[in-house]
């Protein structure tokens, strides 16, 4: 009988150490992630939708501005991340902005859109060519988003969702053979393995006619960097430039940029960090 009080003894310690290690792990507070909604003239935008993404579509939070146009969102990360942090609201552009956060941390986010002025508008005219065009040629990062399909790259998007800038339409000779890249366009040399090389890489779809540059690039961009793409076939004239025409035109987010050999990354990632 005197057993009881020697077991007394010994399982105390180890239930406190049990409960003490599930307290720890409990004890993590999460990240803080404070934006800052403004319109261009210092305006504060109240009620705007936020959601604090990773990647494309796994998103850690969401919430809305106060009417100081803050808020203050909480996300669970176990490492150091570069996350993206989105505004939408009726009346305003689409705001994006990427930044880098540390667990149990705070990072300050500010978000400025174009300021809303209450003027009329001029009808546009859309005629049905230019529509079907653009559904063809252009994509968002709302298209982006809302792509129901694995894409790890620009390529995979335009193969999967704008198939057409690979083939072009209305007679082309030729599908995207220039790539552009926030208005610079870019020039890469052609791999001693060539085409063949390229093509296997990639998979060619049916019909598709393109030349290895814009593969290369489009297959180094994370397609939640994007802002928008758009193609330019063999009939657009609408830039004088050269390599204008056959050509795709990505824009990346703020604070996002593409290097030759590196792909696409968030810029200055210590900017917002605390």
């Amino acid at each position: 009988m005197r057993v009881a009080p020697v077991l007394k003894t010994l399982v105390a310690p180890v239930l406190f150490t049990a409960f003490a290690a599930v307290a720890g792990a409990q004890s993590g507070t999460p990240a803080q992630v404070r934006v800052t909604a403004r319109d261009s003239s210092g305006t504060p935008i109240p009620s705007a939708e936020l959601t604090v993404t990773r990647g494309l579509h796994d998103v850690l939070a969401r919430g809305f501005t106060d009417d100081g146009g803050h808020a203050v969102l909480s996300v669970d990360i176990k490492e150091t991340e570069d996350l993206q942090v989105t505004m939408r609201k009726i009346g305003y552009p689409r705001s994006d902005r990427f930044f880098e956060i540390l667990p149990q941390k705070t990072a300050e986010v500010a978000l400025t859109v174009a300021h809303q002025k209450t003027t009329d508008l001029a009808p546009v005219t859309v005629t049905a060519e230019r529509d079907l065009k653009r559904a063809s040629y252009y994509l968002n990062a709302d298209d982006i988003e809302k792509a129901n399909v694995p894409v790890d790259d620009a390529w995979e998007l335009i193969k999967r969702l704008r198939p057409d800038i690979l083939t072009s339409r209305g007679g082309c000779s030729t599908g995207v053979q220039e790539a552009w890249v926030n208005g610079k366009r870019i020039r890469l040399p052609l791999p001693p393995t060539g085409m063949a090389a390229a093509r296997y890489r990639v998979g060619v779809p049916p019909r598709a006619r393109f030349s290895y540059v814009p593969v290369s690039v489009m297959s180094d961009i994370a397609p939640e960097h994007i802002q928008e793409i758009s193609y330019h076939d063999c009939f657009d004239a609408s830039m004088a430039a050269v390599g204008s025409t056959n050509a795709v035109f990505i824009v990346l987010k703020p604070g996002v940029e593409y290097k030759q050999n590196v792909g696409s990354f968030v810029l200055d990632p210590t900017e917002h960090k605390h």
